[in-house]
């Protein structure tokens, strides 16, 4: 079963804590489906995933847009970019063209990838011209 490590860490506290709960969801939503939940709760969780992702992107935009943070805009096209993305895994989903499984690989791609490659950028920007805040 997957679970929170160090290595999703980036060092800044909002951003961090809302990735814990970010990825919380990811592993109920991995739970549920590993214990042969209702599909309609399936569907309630992704729900949740993706409204938390929405509003998780609006909170590191702000930071962004606080910080003067230069990439901001290709960062923001690829929150809208994966938003666009899990909102189709989730209609797939729910039309049984695709296992729950693969929506978990997916989501835990998504939060892997993004967290480690681009958002570590981000926080590196801000340890490297700002004092965290």
């Amino acid at each position: 079963m997957m679970k929170w490590d160090q290595k999703y860490e980036l060092g800044h506290d909002r951003i961090d804590s809302e990735h814990k709960i970010f990825l919380g969801l990811i592993i109920d939503f991995q739970e549920a489906a590993i214990t042969g939940a209702e599909k309609e709760k399936l569907i309630r969780i992704l729900n949740e995933i993706v409204k938390y992702a929405e509003f998780h992107f609006v909170s590191e935009e702000n930071i962004m847009t606080e910080n003067h943070y230069p990439d901001q805009q290709q960062h923001a096209h690829l929150h809208n970019v994966l938003l666009s993305e899990v909102r189709d895994k989730l209609h797939q989903f729910r039309r049984s063209d695709l296992a729950a499984n693969d929506v978990f690989d997916f989501l835990f791609q998504w939060f892997a990838i993004h967290t480690t490659s681009e958002d570590k950028k981000l926080v590196g920007y801000f340890h490297g011209t700002h004092s965290e805040s």
